[in-house]
């Protein structure tokens, strides 16, 4: 049995660690609203709190061993989604009871009244700025008064759900490492935009005829879209982002690619990225190197790229160069990878 306990998260973007109840209340505060705090039972005070920007986004990786109750009226201009790595809190959102943990995700935003009622916590948070948020569930169609009674809570074993807190653990994992791409530039500009698109999706999910009735998008502006995309592809896409390029619903974008194409609009750039990045392996051969092309299109985790690549061409990234070096300088030996 391996009883080492799991690693913190952002451990290069430490932002407080402290045993002073007063220190975390004015850090705390800073960060997510003025609350009060009162430690429950007899387990002395400690938190460790991590926090990232990445792009509009914030990540932020709280441990606390200590129960506690607290209460706030959530200021700032986000959203916040709690994600619980372990144990559990009760929540009351503006008089309205939910709980959050490992398999559970709550929603809280600015001016609501939280109480909250925890054990000792390991926690990510993502923070989206509420007007990108709001502008964001008008397109989708999706309500936006009384947030509390139909998104306080959203289930995490969901598909949408597991992959949003799948996403954001990597993504903390990934940003422990020093130099790390993701921190900032335009990988961390498409894990944001990723990370945002599934926040959305999760709260969609209980609305699948939500969108506006838009008609399914025509043959013509889909061509347009087509095109947008193929001279668009290293630059961050979303469903949402090619709605609002043709003007029409992200629910008619999905429903004019599966007709015409058989797959999901992001399936379909993501296929059109793979191509793209074999075009230019085969161009340049070693002259570059496989990270490079493959971040270069927004592939940012080389393990998933390298098992997509097989599966559309049949070989490895490494492979494609191997085999070319091969035809360019015959009888050479094989480059290792």
């Amino acid at each position: 049995m391996n009883d080492t306990p799991p690693a913190d998260y952002l451990t290069h973007f430490a932002l407080l660690h402290t045993r002073d109840l007063d220190e975390s209340r004015q850090v705390m505060g800073e960060l997510w609203g003025k609350h009060e705090v009162a430690i429950k039972g007899h387990i002395p005070f400690e938190t460790i709190v991590n926090h990232v920007e990445i792009g509009q986004t914030g990540l932020t990786f709280v441990r606390c061993p200590t129960p506690l109750r607290v209460r706030c009226t959530l200021g700032g201009d986000r959203f916040t989604v709690l994600l619980h790595e372990e144990g559990r809190s009760l929540h009351q959102i503006n008089a309205e009871s939910t709980v959050a943990g490992p398999g559970s995700a709550v929603i809280v935003v600015p001016g609501q009244d939280v109480r909250m009622d925890s054990e000792a916590v390991r926690l990510l948070a993502l923070e989206y700025p509420t007007t990108r948020v709001e502008q964001a569930l008008r397109i989708r169609g999706l309500p936006s008064a009384r947030f509390e009674q139909w998104a306080r809570h959203r289930d995490l074993t969901s598909p949408a759900g597991a992959a949003l807190r799948s996403l954001a653990q990597w993504a903390a994992r990934e940003l422990n490492q020093p130099d790390t791409p993701l921190a900032s530039g335009p990988t961390a500009e498409h894990l944001e935009q990723t990370l945002f698109s599934l926040f959305l999706d999760c709260l969609a999910e209980p609305f699948p005829s939500a969108a506006p009735p838009d008609p399914m998008l025509g043959r013509i502006k889909l061509s347009d879209c087509e095109h947008w995309i193929a001279a668009n592809l290293q630059e961050s896409l979303s469903v949402d982002t090619l709605a609002t390029l043709v003007g029409v619903s992200p629910r008619a974008v999905q429903l004019a690619f599966r007709h015409y194409h058989h797959c999901t609009p992001m399936a379909f750039v993501r296929r059109a990225r793979l191509h793209s990045i074999r075009q230019e392996l085969l161009a340049r051969g070693e002259v570059t190197t496989v990270t490079e092309v493959a971040m270069k299109f927004r592939f940012f985790h080389m393990g998933h790229f390298a098992d997509a690549y097989r599966r559309e061409f049949g070989e490895r990234p490494a492979e494609t160069v191997r085999r070319l070096h091969r035809q360019r300088v015959p009888g050479s030996a094989h480059p290792t990878d």
